[in-house]
């Protein structure tokens, strides 16, 4: 294999030749037709041979690392995309389709990319979106089949080769305890690690991967590229997720591997019927969230095959707990190779955790991301002084290296798979002119894992209608960030200290006196 991402990913596109790389609902696009289309999409990124050099372009701007932002429901077209950009020798920029226009303005304001591939459909509100925003963007319209993109100025020319193996290849953007968008840069060295031991230990060259889950995530992102790197069958869909379709395709396409959320198994087996069996699968891998012991039997004792936890984040572009082959079944595995693990007291911060107690993960390794993309040519870096990352989830570590995760940071709610943070919604829920402050928890759901619950503090002069709330949230953000319910209340607990207290929070409203009122299932 090539040492260097993307190069190992596009000496696979161009020897896969006729066999088929991915299927997305009735259309099947083989390696050689994936290679043909990105290549006439990476045309369109490179400016003509005789443009002028843009003078107004600041000068801290990462180059040749610049980015091309993605903003395609899953498909053909996002592959083709995603390789386009590689072949132009920029580092891709994926965003989630589901998002908002102010949840992708945000996210644009903050990545800077120089290009925005989106669809037919969705190009005329981008552009319009980035004119607003004055942000100086290319806009390229991808059609859902193979044909010339929109734009395109010329044959595609050979693949741009980037200048080392440490120059940025992926930026993923997540949200910190803030709330603030944090664009994480991610380097051709850390993909090639992450994506190469994940296509070695999970992948065979005649696999059929389901990944009903989206590829902007990063571990969506890190199932379908393992995937084509073994030269392996893709199976992806742009619709919503759908359990029943799901269940005929992985029976009727002979899928093989699954990889998806502890939400979508869930969703499965509640709408499996009594014989369903699919025949072909080996091996199926959730991440995203913790997934239950429960769910894991179920699923096992279903389908005959192991369901598979794992952990990682947005910031190691990948996994960084995987399963092995003879152990570490009830745990998120052990740390991928060349990843360094501790597990420190959170008394006593820097020091290792006693024996048989929990304590906070913290890891070190070339995975590891250089910082966040603030618009310098340098990364604002994410780890202390000596390339530790304090991941805020806490562990127990047993005698053969196997990690258990069995707490995280507070805060953040996991619902479905997604990371959110409760200060993004409590913003949005505070711009309400009818809304004096609000604050929002996680209540723990059968189905999602954990859903966002708001409570609200009204304005004087009579509290807005919680449906009203919950509109205006849709407005703003995707849907699974909305609030499932909401509950009103004259103020909101704080400590000794005067911060909000979210503990208090979760005692008195954590658990729903009532049932939660209807919501558009996400």
């Amino acid at each position: 294999m090539s040492e260097m991402f993307p190069d190992a990913l596009l000496d696979a596109l161009a020897t896969g030749g006729s066999r088929v790389a991915v299927l997305d609902g009735t259309a099947a696009h083989s390696y050689a037709e994936l290679d043909h289309w990105s290549s006439s999409l990476a045309a369109t990124l490179r400016p003509p041979p005789d443009a002028p050099e843009d003078r107004d372009a600041p000068e801290d701007r990462d180059t040749p690392g610049d980015c091309a932002a993605i903003l395609l429901p899953n498909g053909g077209s996002w592959l083709a995309a995603y390789l386009a950009v590689h072949k132009a020798g920029m580092a891709v920029a994926p965003v989630n389709a589901v998002l908002t226009d102010h949840e992708i303005a945000r996210v644009l304001e903050h990545v800077r990319p120089r290009a925005v591939l989106t669809g037919p459909e969705r190009s005329d509100d981008i552009t319009e979106l980035c004119a607003r925003r004055g942000l100086r963007v290319d806009v390229i319209a991808v059609p859902p089949e193979p044909r010339l993109a929109s734009g395109a100025r010329a044959a595609a020319g050979a693949v741009e080769r980037r200048s080392g193996a440490d120059a940025p290849c992926l930026i993923t953007h997540t949200s910190g305890s803030t709330g603030a968008c944090r664009p994480m840069v991610q380097t051709g060295r850390a993909l090639h690690l992450s994506t190469g031991f994940w296509h070695s230990r999970h992948r065979e060259p005649d696999d059929v991967v389901a990944v009903p889950i989206p590829l902007a995530h990063t571990y969506g992102h890190l199932a379908a590229i393992s995937t084509l790197l073994a030269g392996a069958t893709l199976l992806i869909s742009s619709r919503a997720f759908e359990p029943a379709r799901w269940l005929e395709e992985l029976a009727t396409r002979d899928v093989t591997v699954v990889e998806a959320v502890p939400t979508v198994y869930r969703g499965l087996l509640e709408a499996a019927g009594p014989r369903w069996r699919p025949a072909a699968l080996r091996r199926c891998l959730s991440a995203g969230q913790g997934t239950p012991a429960g769910l894991r039997r179920d699923w096992h004792r279903r389908t005959g095959v192991e369901l598979l936890q794992s952990w990682g984040m947005t910031e190691l572009a990948g996994a960084g707990l995987s399963p092995t082959a003879d152990s570490c079944r009830d745990s998120a595995g052990v740390p991928v190779p060349g990843l360094e693990v501790r597990v420190v007291d959170r008394q006593a911060p820097g020091r290792p955790a006693p024996a048989g107690t929990a304590g906070e993960l913290w890891v070190r390794g070339p995975q590891v991301t250089p910082g966040c993309r603030t618009g310098s040519r340098q990364p604002t870096p994410v780890t202390d002084d000596d390339g530790w990352l304090r991941t805020g989830d806490l562990v127990l570590r047993d005698e053969h290296g196997c990690v258990r995760v069995v707490g995280r940071s507070k805060d953040t709610i996991m619902t479905g798979g997604y990371s959110v943070q409760p200060a993004e919604i409590e913003d949005v829920l505070r711009a309400h002119p009818r809304v004096e402050d609000a604050a929002v928890i996680g209540r723990a759901d059968h189905r999602r894992g954990e859903v966002p619950h708001a409570v609200i503090v009204p304005r004087p002069g009579g509290r807005p209608d919680a449906e009203e709330l919950l509109g205006h949230c849709r407005g703003l953000l995707a849907r699974y960030k909305v609030p499932r319910s909401v509950d009103f209340a004259e103020r909101l607990p704080l400590s000794a200290t005067g911060k909000l207290d979210r503990a208090a929070l979760r005692v008195r409203y954590g658990v729903p006196e009532r049932e939660d009122m209807p919501h558009a299932d996400v």
